[in-house]
């Protein structure tokens, strides 16, 4: 687990994922899960997203009331519920593991990484652990941008890395190659240590370059559209064209 050595988090299990909540800034600084191919779909509707009961102090959630911010979930409702059941996607709902996105950044590129994590990526590097969380730098602490992390072990059992920084200003149609960064880089704009239990020569290793495009097959994968793409297409003036990204 990431460690944060100068922020008071609170350790939050959960059933498919663990919450690394700042007390400080009533939120999660980071959150981590495995995913594993998902075998057989299973249709469970939507749980509402309620205060987590083992919390006395919560994140003010008048944030979400305008149009603004959507409810973005850090642990995906999708991967949580078929993977690790119903009670996994009741407690991905749990406001601690909610975050405020803007809604191109929710809707588009966010979804976009969660549906190729699971559906292309896990499916073809199992197990995949992921961590994610916010950036928050604003003077109200709300995340300016967000990073995610994959790690899985290669043919040779070697560790490999992928890791991203999306910003809250997205269009929705970038390509997702745009966000790579280095591990470092996440580090130095959150403070968290990643992988301190690895030689510092393999966290090295890990940490010190953004991936190559083709890890993963993410080169085949960075222009997919979201799912929903269509309901964005000509808002706020702004026509996306997913056929268009490769060339970006």
């Amino acid at each position: 687990m990431p460690q944060a050595p100068n922020t008071d988090i609170r350790r939050l299990d959960n059933d498919g994922f663990v919450v690394g909540y700042d007390r400080a800034s009533a939120r999660a600084a980071w959150v981590a899960y495995r995913l594993t191919a998902v075998a057989d779909y299973v249709n469970r509707p939507r749980p509402p997203f309620i205060a987590d009961p083992r919390l006395q102090t919560h994140a003010d959630t008048t944030i979400y009331d305008g149009p603004d911010y959507d409810r973005g979930h850090l642990a995906p409702n999708y991967a949580m519920s078929q993977l690790y059941g119903a009670r996994a996607q009741r407690q991905s709902f749990y406001y601690s593991n909610i975050v405020p996105q803007r809604p191109r950044l929710n809707q588009l590129v966010w979804q976009r990484l969660e549906e190729i994590e699971i559906d292309d990526i896990a499916a073809h590097n199992s197990p995949l652990w992921v961590m994610l969380g916010p950036i928050a730098a604003d003077s109200k602490d709300r995340p300016v941008a967000f990073f995610r992390i994959w790690l899985a072990r290669d043919a040779t059992g070697a560790w490999q890395s992928m890791a991203f920084v999306v910003p809250q200003s997205v269009r929705g149609d970038e390509p997702l190659s745009r966000f790579l960064v280095s591990i470092d880089r996440i580090e130095a704009l959150t403070g968290l240590d990643f992988l301190p239990a690895l030689l510092r020569s393999r966290q090295a290793r890990l940490e010190q370059s953004a991936a190559p495009v083709r890890r993963f097959g993410l080169v085949g994968l960075a222009c997919m559209p979201a799912r929903y793409a269509a309901r964005w297409r000509d808002r706020d003036g702004i026509r996306l064209n997913f056929e268009r990204c490769g060339d970006s």
